[in-house]
């Protein structure tokens, strides 16, 4: 299966070789959840961050984790903004 990964500002050092202004292509196994996506792209999992999958965003923690990623989703992770 393939998604789109997109990675923003600091975290775009974590993206694939390959990668285009933070954005990429990723072939990943069927059954494979956020927490694998994490690893395999060297994130530390306990690294603040905003996540959203396919234009929902969802709390960083064991849920999202447990998500598992189909065919086709956009992944976007961003690292959080503090602003006043």
């Amino acid at each position: 299966m393939e998604i789109e990964l997109k990675l923003f500002m600091m975290f775009i050092k974590y993206g694939p070789a390959d990668q285009v202004d933070g954005r990429s292509r990723m072939k990943l196994e069927p059954g494979t959840k956020f927490i694998d996506l994490l690893h395999k792209i060297n994130m530390p999992v306990e690294e603040d961050k905003i996540i959203v999958i396919n234009g929902i965003s969802h709390k960083q923690g064991d849920e999202v984790n447990a998500l598992e990623l189909k065919d086709g989703d956009t992944v976007a992770i961003f690292p959080p903004i503090a602003g006043g």
